[in-house]
């Protein structure tokens, strides 16, 4: 059995509200349970005095019933608000202490664990939020998943590891999972063996943002999918055995890369992966058919057929345009709920989770975008669905538009943060709502923003990406501004940092984004991706016509 059984679960939520109760007891000092509480995804606020639960949701697979219980959760302790990140996890803010360990007890009873959420783990594995529906994708990565999620849960490496560590398993040519920016991202392929398909994986290694952000570099084109828990156990006994553990800033693996090189770094992974092959190599892809033979997709609840242009409602043409895609088994559609800020509450979650009950196959998907994606909607379905969609307040078109904007929490949340990164983001929102810019009418295009340069809102692979920061000014006053970057964009091939724009207040930074937008619309080329754009035109034209639109005197 992969995944820990019962007892081990029970035991390691046991262990953890006795290690609480010590805290509380003063016979824990707060440096000595700062790892303890970590290791479940338990984070200090900003006031130092409440707590933030990040909750792992692997490969963003919730059931509906899991959905109701996280809301559950969120109105008892979380004060009705819940939130998804920007690694598809959900946080809930505001939490008691002397509530966590009942928390966790809530979570497990409906299969969720926050083991790992945080600390120096094998992080929540990503994977592409459309997994399993699209006829463009190889095959379905969401078992691999769950599958690699479950292994390393106690893994006796887990929580060991130089610096957190992170894996992402993508599908498609959009990279919805972003794995070039991961300690691991995996890109699913298909290899014909004469007669016979072989699905595997693309393997890139040492991603990683932060202050110094690195992308992700290819070591394997092709690893079967049977040996993928062999890569990556090898992968992390790599870094846990050469990671730096003197310096916290260089423990990252993206460091370890730079240090051997990639043909030395290359021969140490060919070693590593030997020995898991001596010692675990059968038994490891005997675990892996097993698990992914028995997994299984829940049928949908509606009848299939076309889905109607329209159904009379204003927003409904353009939603069905932005926020609906069609799935490889016909008559069906993923949807995408558009969650402004990735902030939703108690009551919208449960009645997100009654939606894919009635109309789709009771399951869920969290994106890196931050929202939600419902499969399986019936073409018939759509125009209620939307309706229903309108009555929560949740009916927005332009997912992964200009304003749908991706943001961490900032300092409304964050004691690292230095700017309000949320409200960055609805100042953008609400300047775009004023000039007459259709966002579908750009296409795809995505803002993301970080409160510090830690990149939790992953702005170095955003269109735009913005980092907040403190400027004193004449009067010795500090105010927040954003450095502005452009050109950023994730996926197997094409994937790019973005170049710095330049540094504006947060006041005029939406009109500076806006410019960009609009030298973009108005001067590409058919099929011309942002990234692409930028990288035909040059930073400096992309520049002036953000200087066009904020002189230098007013930044």
């Amino acid at each position: 059995m992969l995944r820990p059984d019962d007892s081990t679960l029970r035991e390691g939520i046991a262990g953890h509200r006795r290690r609480i109760d010590l805290y509380r007891e003063g016979a824990v000092t707060p440096d000595e349970f700062r790892p303890m509480r970590l290791s479940y995804g338990l984070y200090y606020q900003l006031d130092h005095t409440s707590h933030m639960q990040r909750i792992k949701i692997p490969g963003g697979m919730l059931t509906a019933a899991q959905m109701h219980c996280l809301s559950d959760v969120a109105d008892r302790f979380g004060r009705g608000v819940a939130h998804v990140t920007t690694r598809q996890d959900i946080q809930i803010h505001w939490v008691p202490l002397e509530e966590v360990a009942n928390i966790y007890d809530q979570l497990h009873a409906v299969g969720i664990t926050t083991r790992g959420a945080c600390a120096d783990s094998v992080r929540n594995v990503t994977a592409c939020p459309h997994s399993g529906l699209l006829a463009v994708e190889p095959f379905d990565v969401g078992p691999y998943a769950e599958l690699i999620n479950d292994y390393f849960l106690f893994n006796p490496l887990n929580l060991t590891l130089p610096r957190k560590f992170k894996i992402a398993i993508s599908n498609c040519p959009r990279d919805c999972a972003q794995g070039a920016i991961n300690d691991i991202g995996l890109y699913a392929h298909v290899r014909q063996d004469g007669a016979r398909s072989q699905p595997g994986f693309a393997v890139h290694v040492a991603g990683g943002l932060g202050a110094q952000a690195f992308l992700a570099k290819r070591i394997r084109d092709f690893v079967p999918a049977d040996d993928i828990l062999i890569l990556c156990e090898a992968v992390v006994r790599l870094q846990h055995r050469l990671g730096e553990r003197k310096n916290r800033s260089r423990a990252r693996m993206k460091y370890l890369m730079k240090k051997l090189g990639e043909a030395r770094f290359a021969e140490a992974l060919d070693a590593e992966i030997a020995r898991v092959e001596r010692t675990r190599g059968d038994t490891l892809r005997g675990e892996t058919r097993t698990f992914v033979a028995a997994y299984r997709v829940p049928p949908p609840r509606t009848a299939p057929g076309p889905a109607p242009a329209t159904n009379g409602a204003k927003g409904y043409a353009v939603w069905r345009a932005t926020n609906v895609a069609a799935q490889r088994d016909s008559g069906y559609y993923a949807v995408t709920i558009t969650v402004p800020l990735g902030d939703y509450t108690t009551a919208q979650g449960r009645a997100l989770a009654g939606l894919s009950e009635n109309y789709g196959n009771g399951t869920l998907r969290t994106t890196n975008e931050q929202n939600f994606v419902v499969p399986f909607v019936s073409g018939p379905s759509l125009p209620e669905f939307y309706h229903h969609l309108e009555t929560i307040g949740l009916g927005e078109g332009d997912a992964n538009h200009l304003s749908d904007v991706v943001s961490c929490p900032g300092a409304d949340y964050c004691s690292l943060a230095v700017t309000r990164s949320m409200g960055m983001a609805e100042r953008i929102r609400d300047h775009l709502a004023t000039i007459g810019l259709a966002p579908a009418d750009l296409g795809e295009f995505r803002i993301k923003i970080s409160g510090c340069p830690n990149s939790c809102g992953q702005h170095h692979v955003g269109d735009v990406g913005l980092t907040g920061m403190l400027v004193k000014g004449t009067d010795g006053k500090e105010r927040p501004h954003y450095s502005i970057l452009v050109g950023g964009a994730v996926g197997e091939e094409g994937a790019s940092l973005g170049q710095r724009l330049g540094r504006y207040p947060e006041e005029l930074a939406p009109q500076a984004i806006v410019a960009v937008a609009r030298c973009y619309q108005a001067e590409r080329t058919l099929g011309e991706s942002f990234a692409q754009f930028v990288r035909r035109v040059g930073l400096e034209r992309v520049s002036a016509a953000a200087r066009a639109a904020v002189p230098d005197g007013a930044r």
